[in-house]
């Protein structure tokens, strides 16, 4: 990430006039808390307030706070205090209650690149910033540490780092930037952020957003959501999309310029297929700002012919990922991620920058959450950055994507093309780029020790698979001085695409993966004493842009959310249990979900870029769905799982199925900005609450009792059987046990709920007992019956409704009829069969397959 620290005094850091008077109040509140309740403890001690958060959906102030000791942070040393009113409701805390500091010999100001390229295996640094001196514990002491981030120049990656203050051993360190593996076309007017300090009433402040700039009118050809990408519908021409509460001046102005190009407050949307980490280019809408663009992605259309729509949809995503969350909670003073704040606090600064058609990879998606932090009165900030890949097309036997061409000798020139595996490292060589050079086979012949130096000057280096990564081999033939790389697998005929190594940086030449039996033919001609002269030239035509599948872009915005929102904004999620692809999948999942859709349909993510139709299982264990023939994985299996993706995975397999119980009971609205009464709007509020409320490092068992603690603050805990009847379901019951943070094989699942919430279940049992009337069979597949168990001879009239409310189905029949009721029509999904005599009423749920 090519980034700058900004250092703001904080008087640019802008409140509304009760959002500083509340924060005045809090710091006293919560400064008098910890002084008389004794939690600190002990001389030199202090707490100091990270952000506050004025949450309109709990109603209560949300305050992040940090222990210090002489002043300085301790490190992870966090807490969360909520406020309603002048009353702090709970306060939670992992402070540290007895510090001994360790002496310091001498205190090192900053570590020179050399140090740091030593010690984080780096080849260059691009920028390293510094936040201010922290105490981090190391053998039960205390020691000075730095807390800094460093770019790598060559790669997206930024490293959140502690090191000893003293000598620069490296403590702690976490890669910023999540793999899901300024040209100025504006004008300017006068920013209003400065003058709401002095809008001290209400009708000041209105008048003051009344001089913000109306949004210019525009229109982005686009797949609009809920589609989720171009194989599920159409594109659409839509016309200003935005919400003026989340961007009060549109998608194309700042509060000091506007442009006309895929830029705005929220997101700066630009092509970097060069790979420098900077704004490339960025398709113009013109004076109309109309983003109207040709589109296609057939075997033999080029992507890069058609990077202005997908720029486009990058762009549109985007805003639209910004305007929808901002309803359901961040906002400017939840760190969210905005150029101009409009006097509506937090920091601002940090648009997103969105670079579609990335050329340092394929087949991935990244995204790194910068941060937002004021400490000790100054501001530390670092934007967001977006990277979106091309992912291969299929490859058939007889269409192989050519990525190689053999020049000599003249016997091979014409082999024909095998199918081989791209690289998520490495230049792309886009735009006609080429590498030439003869082959010659690495020594060691696995390459993955040091070669000799100089040894593969010039030459493609061949390497074959297994013992270390891919990147890893690809690295040491580089620096021996090779030009290009081929990996071959010496035991499978088909290759892969082959995947990035975050310990492997600072990779410049391009590489491909080969089968098994072209890569021993090449072996054997070099070991004959042929000379093979080969080019490296990519074929792009037929390959998918990531930018135009909303799903991965909402996954990949959704890191930023998660990130954002939980502790202090930045370096909470690094815990071996943590669920970050989880939100992301769910975030991806809700924005796209269709109306008609209910819980029976099982959904898949990624089967755009991953060339499945849309009923494809898509890049998971399994489908999303409640059901457990089709998802039975529960809590326990997070043992068994590997890597983040397959972790967070089971969480939002537990969000999916929290989803369908709130929609049974509340109802479904397609549009989740419409009402905030609509079950999948209420839910999602509940799970934005939930990242809010927890820990720094959260456990599944934290992430759940934040949810449910959302439900106690927002809703006096109305839903609380249902979420742990819920949870339990997939084993996250009352006596589920985390087990260690640093261990990802130690939960412990667990099926039980609390007593009261037997008790409640039984009460509802009592209830069905009440009931005259039964249908079956339930589930059905074509059609079924009502049958009258109290056999009253009133007449009755059954309705039946889908999950969106709209009536599909109304008949009144004798009491003693038992005719059948036909669901052939009816699309698969859950509904409700309302069932009326005389003056009771009884309400059933039927499954339709």
């Amino acid at each position: 990430m090519n980034k700058k620290l900004f250092l703001l005094p904080v008087s640019v850091v802008f409140f509304f006039c009760f959002g500083k008077m509340n924060g005045q109040n809090s710091n006293r509140l919560i400064q008098d808390y910890y002084q008389k309740s004794g939690k600190l403890n002990q001389n030199k001690v202090g707490v100091i307030i990270l952000n506050e958060d004025m949450s309109n959906s709990l109603g209560a102030n949300i305050v992040n706070v940090q222990q210090t000791y002489k002043g300085l942070r301790v490190y992870n040393a966090l807490g969360k205090v909520i406020i309603k009113g002048d009353q702090i409701l709970s306060e939670n805390n992992d402070f540290n209650r007895n510090i001994i500091a360790a002496s310091t010999a001498k205190v090192h100001e900053r570590f020179s690149d050399a140090l740091l390229k030593q010690k984080l295996g780096l080849s260059a640094i691009s920028d390293t910033d510094y936040l201010p001196d922290v105490y981090f514990e190391k053998n039960g002491k205390y020691i000075l540490a730095k807390e800094l981030f460093v770019s790598d120049q060559n790669s997206s990656d930024v490293w959140h780092v502690l090191a000893d203050a003293e000598n620069g051993e490296i403590l702690s360190k976490d890669n910023m930037t999540l793999n899901c593996s300024f040209e100025d076309h504006g004008h300017s007017h006068e920013a209003v952020s400065k003058e709401w300090e002095k809008a001290s009433t209400v009708e000041n402040q209105s008048k003051l957003l009344n001089a913000l700039w109306a949004p210019t009118n525009a229109s982005y050809n686009v797949f609009p959501l809920p589609v989720e990408a171009p194989t599920f519908g159409a594109r659409a021409l839509v016309n200003n999309p935005w919400d003026l509460v989340a961007s009060p001046e549109g998608w194309h102005s700042d509060g000091t310029n506007s442009y006309t190009n895929t830029r705005g407050n929220n997101v700066y949307a630009y092509s970097d297929q060069d790979n420098t980490n900077n704004p490339g280019y960025s398709p113009d809408g013109g004076s109309s700002l109309t983003f109207n663009f040709p589109f296609a992605d057939g075997r033999y259309d080029n992507p890069i012919t058609y990077r202005d729509a997908a720029i486009t949809n990058l762009f549109y995503m985007n805003n639209k990922m910004h305007d929808i969350f901002y309803k359901f909670g961040f906002t400017e003073a939840a760190r969210n991620f905005q150029t101009n704040n409009f006097g509506k606090g937090g920091i601002q600064g940090d648009a997103v920058r969105a670079e579609a058609f990335d050329g340092s990879g394929l087949n991935n998606a990244n995204f790194g959450a910068g941060y937002e932090a004021v400490i000790s009165g100054t501001t530390y900030l670092s934007a967001p950055r977006m990277q979106m890949y091309l992912w291969d097309r299929t490859q058939p036997a007889n269409d192989p994507i050519l990525r190689y061409q053999y020049n000599a000798p003249a016997a091979i020139v014409n082999r024909p093309k095998v199918a081989t595996g791209g690289a998520s490292f490495g230049p792309l060589l886009l735009g006609g780029q080429t590498v030439t050079g003869d082959l010659k086979i690495a020594t060691p012949d696995d390459a993955c020790t040091a070669l000799a130096a100089g040894s593969m000057t010039g030459k493609i280096g061949v390497a074959k698979r297994g013992t270390c990564s891919f990147a890893t081999k690809v690295k040491n033939m580089q620096l021996a001085g090779a030009l290009g790389g081929i990996i071959y697998d010496p035991n499978n005929v088909d290759p892969i695409s082959m995947g990035k190594d975050d310990a492997v940086t600072g990779i410049t030449i391009p590489s491909i993966m080969m089968g098994k039996t072209e890569g021993e033919y090449i072996v054997n001609q070099i070991n004959t004493g042929e000379t093979v002269n080969t080019t490296l030239n990519f074929d792009y035509n037929g390959f998918k842009h990531s930018s135009l599948d909303n799903g991965i872009v909402a996954h990949e915005y959704g890191h930023g959310i998660s990130n954002r929102l939980t502790g202090q904004g930045y370096s909470c999620l690094q815990s071996a249990e943590q669920m970050g692809e989880g939100w992301s999948d769910y975030f991806a999942l809700m924005l796209t979900t269709r109306p008609g859709d209910t819980s029976a349909l099982a959904r898949g993510i990624g089967t755009y870029t991953s060339s499945q139709p849309i009923t494809g299982g898509g890049i998971r264990p399994a489908k999303y769905s409640p059901d457990f023939s089709v998802n039975n994985y529960t809590y326990g299996k997070t043992n068994t799982v590997s890597g983040p993706h397959a972790i967070g995975f089971i969480w939002a397999t537990m969000l999916w199925d929290l989803t369908w119980k709130y929609i049974e009971k509340y109802g479904y609205n397609s549009d989740v900005m419409a009402s905030s009464t609509s079950g999948n709007a209420k839910v999602l509020q509940i799970v934005m609450d939930g990242l809010k409320l927890q820990a720094c490092n959260p456990s599944f068992i934290d992430g759940r009792n934040a949810i449910l603690q959302a439900d106690a603050v927002g809703n006096a805990g109305l839903d609380k059987c249902m979420i742990w009847n819920t949870f339990a379901k997939r084993g996250l019951g009352v006596n589920a046990s985390a087990g260690s943070s640093s261990a990802a094989n130690d939960q412990v699942e667990d099926f039980t709920v609390p007593q009261e919430c037997i008790t409640a279940l039984a009460t509802q049992d009592v209830k069905l007992s009440d009931q005259k009337f039964i249908i079956f069979p339930n589930p059905t597949y074509d059609e079924f019956f009502v049958g009258n168990i109290d056999k009253s001879s009133k007449e009755v009239k059954i309705r039946i409704f889908d999950m969106s409310g709209k009536l599909i189905f109304s008949d009144t029949r004798e009491s003693s009829s038992k005719k059948a009721i036909s669901t052939q029509g009816f699309q698969k999904g859950v509904y409700m069969v309302h069932i009326q005599q005389g003056e009771k009423i009884q309400v059933e749920k039927l499954m339709v397959r």
